[in-house]
């Protein structure tokens, strides 16, 4: 089984994130399951134009929210998470119980491992310190 993750790019939380959802997926939901990353860049236009969802499973980290149907699993914290309108009511319409978003959080690391934590039990202990980072990185609490 391949999961592809994409993540921010040249971004200490979009790599934390990543790192932190691979801990969760293999450990909670597939353990054989093979990994590919991606890294997305900001820009302007279409943003996920030429973006492969080309995994079993797809998932999106510390990015913008895309409404292709191939997208599994989405964390963001950031205000600006919708290109669109209509990508917020895609978002709030899903019922797949994998996708989350919320702008209180300071860093996409710390908000997987609460959201993970919360809805499927994960527990994060070995992670506190990648975690702890990522939080004052992103922050900026340094």
């Amino acid at each position: 089984m391949k999961m592809k993750v994409h993540f921010h790019n040249n971004c200490f939380d979009g790599l934390a994130s990543a790192a932190v959802f691979t801990n969760f997926y293999r450990g909670s939901v597939c353990r054989s399951a093979v990994f590919e990353y991606k890294g997305l860049a900001h820009r302007a236009g279409q943003l996920f134009l030429d973006v492969q969802f080309d995994g079993d499973e797809n998932a999106i980290v510390d990015f913008k929210y895309s409404s292709d149907p191939r997208l599994t699993w989405w964390f963001d914290h950031h205000q600006s998470a919708f290109l669109t309108p209509e990508d917020e009511a895609h978002f709030r319409s899903d019922r797949s119980g994998k996708k989350f978003h919320d702008p209180n959080y300071r860093s996409c690391t710390k908000f997987i491992v609460d959201m993970v934590h919360r809805h499927f039990g994960f527990n994060s202990d070995r992670l506190q310190e990648l975690i702890h980072w990522a939080d004052i990185i992103e922050g900026p609490q340094f």
